[in-house]
């Protein structure tokens, strides 16, 4: 029976109807939030069996397995395949929506190629002509003997990057944050150190030490800036709009003075990947201007990039999450 109330039927119905979705929503967001760490464990196995997997596979026939991994995703994913579409949009927004969606579709394969490569990692490092690039730049900034300092973000296989580099005898340390579930954190730790990378956790303390005697011992300290990350941050132009950006790349190069270059990796349409440095000249000055000059500058470098090959960044990431206040 319908429980009495002082109001009549159409005032009932108006007082009481709203509440039973926001109920069914609450349930499934305690449900979930309850199972979240059986979930987490059960992918993070299912992560490392499918990457071992895969590495047993012969190349081609591996990537289009991670092709279609990444169109799986594309359909069974709503709420990261929406904001990809929404955020395509607002960078792009004179493309018509049959070019957003292509662009969406294809970041998704790209999630699923990049996947798939990390598990073939044995036979791409065997192969010298998987990964070409232009190192002479990271040669020549190196020769300065004060370390250096590489700007970068999650376009293309970011982690292929730093194992390629990592391959070759560079000393590479990864600024990294921990990822919220130990499972993940610890597959994506295994990973850099199995490929020889330390990695620098930008949480500690000492971090700013750790970052010193790294560039001291001559290694290349690589950071990802591209996501509006916990903490403190400036706003700086991306695709035309403001985005809250961490300026700790540009604190680091105006402190220690190091060697700076832009660095990316990209798909070739012929297969494999190209990786192109860039030479950052910094010029002399401090205070928070000079701050969020440098973070707009090497912002730009990464929206660059991505334009080159808009496929390739994580466009399910919430970049303009925070806006200035009005």
């Amino acid at each position: 029976m319908v429980p009495q109330s002082r109001h009549d039927g159409p005032a009932l119905m108006t007082v009481e109807e709203p509440t039973q979705p926001k109920r069914r929503r609450s349930l499934w967001k305690r449900f979930r939030r309850a199972t979240r760490g059986p979930r987490n464990a059960v992918l993070a196995r299912a992560i490392w069996g499918v990457g071992r997997a895969v590495g047993a596979l012969p190349p081609p026939a591996a990537l289009a397995l991670g092709r279609t991994l990444g169109r799986g995703a594309h359909v069974l994913l709503g709420t990261p395949r929406q904001l990809a579409r929404r955020h395509v949009g607002l960078a792009f927004p004179e493309l018509d929506g049959d070019a957003r969606a292509r662009i969406v579709r294809a970041t998704f394969e790209h999630a699923g190629e990049s996947f798939v490569e990390l598990g073939l990692w044995r036979r791409i490092a065997h192969d010298p002509g998987y990964v070409i690039g232009n190192f002479e730049v990271l040669d020549a900034a190196l020769a300065e003997g004060r370390g250096t300092i590489a700007i970068t973000g999650h376009v293309g296989n970011w982690e292929l990057l730093a194992a390629t580099v990592a391959e070759r005898g560079y000393g590479l340390s990864v600024v990294a944050r921990r990822v919220n579930d130990a499972r993940f954190d610890a597959l994506i730790t295994r990973f850099r150190g199995d490929r020889g990378m330390e990695i620098l956790v930008r949480d500690a303390p000492d971090f700013l030490a750790q970052v010193r005697a790294a560039l001291a011992r001559g290694h290349i300290v690589a950071i990802l800036m591209d996501q509006d990350s916990r903490g403190g941050g400036v706003f700086v132009p991306f695709f035309g709009r403001p985005a809250h950006t961490p300026p700790g790349a540009a604190v680091l190069a105006m402190r220690t003075r190091a060697p700076v270059v832009t660095v990316f990796i990209r798909r070739r349409p012929e297969g494999g990947h190209v990786v192109t440095f860039e030479r950052v000249s910094i010029e002399q000055g401090a205070g928070r201007g000079q701050l969020t000059a440098l973070t707009a500058r090497f912002t730009a470098a990464i929206e660059a990039a991505i334009r080159r090959s808009p496929a390739e960044w994580v466009w399910w990431h919430e970049r303009w999450r925070r806006q200035p206040d009005a």
